[in-house]
């Protein structure tokens, strides 16, 4: 990595890294060493963006006020992946069946916070950080957890265009985003590596950015290089299935992670919701069954819990458009060779709707945050308000 790199250079590859004028300095031993080890408790976080409608994702097919909200675009029963007596999952989404009948998925139903915001870019923040809705925290959730126990490198963000940290997001993480692990090995040998500084804070964000991006690219050269390691398993075309691929293969190759954030568009369905919603949930099935067949083949499916989540959901009750609005509360899934499959949370009031026709949350989404930190990390729960959820 000689090769001399200018200013406008260096701010384009500067944005692959979380940074700021108050980034720690790490020594080199302590920033993504070569050597370092596989975590042995890898959460892999799949954002469905756009907002995902949880109503026809996990469908209450025994509330008849289902059929009657949605007589257009509600799934009919015969048609569903019936889970119990109560509830199925949506027909494109049949890759993942294995899983559920294995035991080793798990639903959350009425997922949500209170005072709900409707924006994308808000409620995303929220989720992301995990605020209030009447808070503004600039750090991503992870970060309340993640440095407390783990030095190097906290997590790695993964998609086509301009991948986000999300909630990786700090000052006090280390992570980076890539479009897969080729591409950011040739755009990191125009990086050479520099001496922490800290003559000013402008000069410290710049040369600690600079030399955290040589250490990633360092550890990637390293491990996956000449022979990355492959899955064996012939993944879906989609972007989510190329995504989960890159992970599978960094997971492999012994990457010091212990996060990766892929993602998957296509969710916000204000109209001819059946069709996109049908393709979207078809990469993301597809996708994560590649994913879970790849860790199975390697013995690793016992150190990897899958986590969904999104924005918000959908209202209940179909628009003209034969699409949902922005709604609340949403179902979501994790799943992982030690979860404890099954249904938890209470299902939505289909019966109880507010002024704007939205259903009442039942799951606070930092529930799901609490019992990864705890029960999967062994970490304090910083959100001691929402209980523990025994998936895992």
């Amino acid at each position: 990595m000689t090769t001399k790199m200018d200013r406008r250079d260096f701010l384009k590859y500067a944005g692959l890294l979380s940074a700021s004028a108050s980034v720690p300095l790490l020594t080199p031993e302590l920033l993504f060493a070569a050597n370092g080890r596989r975590p042995d408790k890898i959460v892999v976080l799949v954002e469905l963006k756009g907002g995902n409608d949880g109503f026809n994702t996990l469908v209450p097919f025994a509330d008849e006020l289902y059929y009657q909200y949605r007589p257009n675009i509600g799934i009919q029963q015969r048609h569903l992946l019936p889970l119990n007596d109560q509830v199925g999952m949506h027909p494109r989404m049949k890759a993942l069946m294995p899983v559920w009948n294995s035991g080793k998925m798990a639903w959350i139903q009425g997922v949500g916070y209170p005072n709900p915001v409707l924006s994308h870019f808000r409620s995303m923040d929220i989720w992301n950080s995990a605020s209030n809705a009447n808070q503004v925290i600039e750090a991503g959730w992870l970060s309340r957890v993640l440095p407390n126990f783990k030095q190097g490198l906290h997590g790695v963000a993964l998609n086509k265009g301009q991948a986000k940290l999300g909630p990786l997001y700090s000052s006090n993480m280390n992570a980076v985003t890539m479009q897969n692990p080729k591409t950011f090995l040739s755009q990191i040998k125009r990086i050479n590596d520099v001496s922490p500084s800290r003559l000013n804070p402008a000069i410290a964000h710049v040369s600690q950015t600079q030399h955290q991006l040589f250490g990633v690219g360092t550890q990637l050269a390293n491990k996956m290089g000449n022979r990355p390691a492959r899955s064996g398993v012939r993944f879906s075309k989609g972007v989510l299935g190329h995504s989960l691929e890159s992970v599978a293969e960094m997971i492999l190759s012994g990457i010091d992670s212990p996060v990766y954030k892929v993602t998957q568009d296509g969710f916000d369905t204000h109209s001819g919701q059946r069709g996109a919603q049908d393709n979207a949930l078809f990469q993301v099935a597809g996708g994560l069954a590649s994913f879970q067949q790849a860790m199975q083949k390697a013995g690793l499916w016992n150190n990897v819990i899958v986590v969904t989540y999104s924005e918000f959901g959908r209202r209940v009750k179909e628009n003209r458009g034969a699409g949902t609005d922005h709604g609340t509360a949403s179902a979501h899934m994790v799943m992982g060779g030690r979860v404890r499959g099954g249904i938890y949370g209470r299902h939505p009031n289909l019966a109880q709707l507010d002024q704007n026709g939205n259903v009442q949350h039942t799951t606070d989404f930092r529930a799901i945050y609490g019992t990864l930190a705890q029960r999967w990390w062994n970490q304090p729960n910083p959100w001691k308000g929402a209980p523990l959820i025994p998936f895992v």
